[in-house]
């Protein structure tokens, strides 16, 4: 379950093959070889991976089990291309470049998750264990034609194990350092008439990972609770309704930008720089995430080779969010999100087509969404609570065709095309109180502020946008001989315009922002070699991109605001290799080596609220390091009739990124850059199978050598503060399969 790379000019690709291949895990393994795998990426029915002509690698089951991997934010350290990061529970994620520093309410995603097809509009509702999951496929590169709304960068597919025919079930126990705790088990079984069905649970937990020295009362633990049921109707021969629903609840004082990454000034705050164990706000994070959600997945054979799916969803979040914005022991300014509000409701339906030469796809796609984001920043040092309450309404409509048309065994065309329009409508009141009491509807019956120096007049707008486009693909497929397969492809991304929600008077909070565009050019090889004994994937694209999207924070006064540019274009070009090579049947080796040249190609109108406005054409995209790749080895020990041990540990290693257009920073300011130099970080593991694989016992460890490094930055005071990566865990585990 992998995938791999080319020779040396493409010098890694292997960790991704190694990710890829899990994609469904259908397994027909050589004697010494590597396994078949079958995935659902195309979204036009199953495909063996090394026949799939786009890059996407893919994690199973038990790969994410073995690896510890518990939700998307691990998954970093097994995708080279991937960055990922949590600001309080908005999930910024990154592909190949590509993504997106607006998480807030008026904007959107653009590298996407889909979960069973469902597209998750909020990033506040990526942060979940992965719970009764069969697999894990991150797609790289726009996926503009099949796959729902703004998949810009690429779109993270989660896939449920799908209820069994025969009796099945699993319990497992964990207990790591941190007091970190798991309690997940599944049963899986026949219930009545050939209808399946499948229960899941889940509760988890950590303490803190990091020491508070201001109040005592440390930062970043976690309490996690979750449940996934399904039921599956057979319909006829090959007809299938499988009806979804889950809940899960995330809680702690996590989130956020809580460390200091540069002086203050303040004694409590300069004493701890540089100790990633220990932050100093005066007062205490804590967010709470509920996400829930019923779908509907009907599978309905019309006619010999022609299949409708009717996929529905509708999901619900609610949360609230409690942050010391400035991330110092001084008094300054208190961000609250509450309560959250947002809900969602999709509708797909498609025909699928399969003949001897042609396979198809024809549908149409419903999204309607209504999200509510109400903020109170309270401003100490004014004695006032900017207060904001904003609603979204947003609707996308969508049409779309694609087909794949077999000139002979060899050689294949894919044309596809998709039309996509969307309706926003946001309203928003934006005032100031003179009360600095911490509960919201405390801080709204103080009396409203306006012309007082410093701070912003109070404003309302209602005000609506419309956006379409089409979004086509084009591609061709050779196959020169057995196990080998060379494609070509163009592909164009879309990505609506939004709204400012921390827009700071009503012109700008109005005039919102475009869409942004992207055109994707990617050529790629998939290979075996040596009777399946190495497996060779090679992947290089260029991409064009024009009116991307770009925050930045903006201060008038004591009052924080945010700032979002068209940032006029920019260039991605790069390589991926991917390698997995089983040189004797204990043996496995993995690689993924990618180097990414991410640029603004013309950006004359940057900001940083550090440096002011400056030019930033010439410079890299954020979260966009030159060099990542991960390497990985695993070695099986058979003990006979006792069972077997594996011993596996994978490396992962990039070069620096930015988190701002102002990369190293400007002039004598250097020193206020906000980057990560380049880290590498190392995963362990050792377990034991029995023989008849009922028991499985592990240990694990991730951050193996305590790496200290940081995946996000923001500035919204004249400190600049970080969002910590995970420190080292050690992690012990037992499974009973039943």
């Amino acid at each position: 379950m992998q995938r791999m790379a080319r020779p040396a000019s493409v010098a890694g690709f292997a960790l991704g093959v190694m990710l890829t291949g899990a994609a469904s895990a259908q397994v027909a393994e050589e004697p010494n070889g590597l396994a078949d795998i079958v995935v659902t990426a195309t979204r036009m029915g199953e495909t063996e991976l090394q026949s799939t002509p786009i890059a996407v690698t893919a994690l199973s089951a038990e790969q994410l089990d073995d690896r510890g991997v518990r939700d998307v934010q691990d998954l970093k350290a097994y995708v080279p291309s991937l960055q990922v990061s949590d600001l309080s529970g908005y999930t910024q994620l990154f592909i190949r470049g590509i993504g997106s520093n607006i998480v807030f309410i008026g904007s959107d995603p653009s590298t996407t998750i889909h979960t069973d097809g469902i597209y998750l509009a909020r990033p506040l509702s990526y942060l979940q264990d992965f719970l009764d999951v069969e697999r894990v496929e991150v797609l790289r590169g726009p996926q503009g034609t099949l796959y729902g709304r703004n998949s810009v960068g690429g779109t993270i597919n989660i896939v449920s194990r799908k209820p069994s025919a025969e009796l099945e079930g699993q319990v497992q126990a964990a207990y790591g350092t941190f007091d970190r705790y798991a309690v997940q088990a599944y049963i899986s079984g026949p219930v009545a008439g050939g209808v399946r069905a499948s229960l899941a649970a889940d509760l988890s937990g950590h303490d803190a990972f990091r020491e508070n020295v201001s109040t005592g009362n440390d930062a970043e633990d976690l309490k996690s609770r979750g449940v996934r049921g399904q039921i599956l109707i057979p319909i006829g021969a090959s007809g299938e309704w499988t009806v979804r629903a889950d809940w899960s609840r995330q809680s702690g004082a996590f989130g956020a930008y809580p460390k200091l990454i540069r002086p203050t000034g303040n004694p409590t705050d300069d004493a701890i720089l540089g100790d990633f164990d220990k932050v100093s706000m005066n007062r205490d994070n804590f967010t709470v995430l509920e996400n829930y959600g019923v779908s509907s997945d009907l599978i309905l054979p019309l006619t010999d080779g022609i299949k409708l799916r009717a996929l529905t969803g509708y999901r619900v979040f609610r949360g609230k969010i409690i942050a010391d914005a400035d991330a110092s022991a001084a008094d300054v300014l208190l961000n609250q999100l509450r309560p959250i509000r947002q809900h969602q409701f999709s509708q797909e339906l498609s025909l699928l087509g399969e003949s001897e030469k042609l396979s198809w796809v024809l549908g149409a796609y419903y999204f309607d969404e209504r999200n509510r984001e109400p903020l109170t920043l309270t401003l100490f040092p004014f004695g006032a609570s900017h207060i904001q309450r904003p609603l979204l309404q947003a609707r996308s409509i969508a049409f779309f065709g694609q087909g794949e048309y077999r000139l002979s065994d060899q050689l294949s065309v894919i044309a596809g095309l998709r039309y996509t329009r969307e309706r926003k409508r946001y309203a928003i009141d934006d005032y100031f109180t003179a009360s600095t009491d911490t509960d919201p509807s405390v801080a709204e019956r103080g009396f409203v502020l306006a012309g007082i120096p410093g701070l912003p007049d109070p404003f309302s707008i209602d005000t609506k946008r419309h956006d379409d486009a089409f979004t086509p693909k084009f591609g061709i497929n050779f196959t020169p001989g057995e196990r080998v397969l060379i494609y070509a492809s163009a592909t164009r991304g879309f990505k609506s315009g939004g709204y400012d929600y921390g827009a700071n008077n009503a012109v700008d909070a109005a005039a919102g922002y475009g869409p942004e565009k992207l055109w994707s050019y990617e050529l790629g090889l998939k290979s075996d070699w040596f009777d399946r004994r190495l497996r060779l994937n090679l992947t290089g694209f260029y991409y064009d991109y024009t009116d991307l999207q770009v925050q930045s924070y903006v201060q008038i006064g004591a009052s924080l605001g945010a700032r979002t540019q068209n940032a006029a274009t920019a260039r991605v070009k790069g390589i991926e290799a991917e390698v997995v090579a089983r040189p004797v049947r204990p043996l496995e080796l993995t690689a993924n080596i990618a180097w990414l040249d991410a640029k603004y190609r013309d950006y004359p109108d940057a900001f940083v609220t550090t440096f002011g406005n400056f030019d930033a054409s010439g410079n890299r995209l954020n979260n966009a390091p030159r060099w990542s790749a991960t390497f990985g080895a695993a070695y099986t020990v058979e003990l006979a009739d006792a069972g077997k041990i594996v011993l596996g540990a994978d490396a992962h290693v990039q070069s620096r990124i930015y988190f701002t257009a102002a990369n190293d920073g400007l002039g004598a300011v250097t020193d206020y850059a906000e980057k990560q130099d380049g880290y590498g970080i190392v995963n362990a593991r050792i377990g034991w199978t029995s023989d008849d694989d009922r028991i499985k016992a592990q240990l694990i460890a991730t951050n193996l050598f305590d790496r200290d490094y940081i995946v996000g930055t923001a500035n919204y005071t004249a400190a600049i503060a970080a969002r910590q990566g995970r420190p080292r865990e050690v992690l012990g585990q037992v499974a009973y399969r039943f």
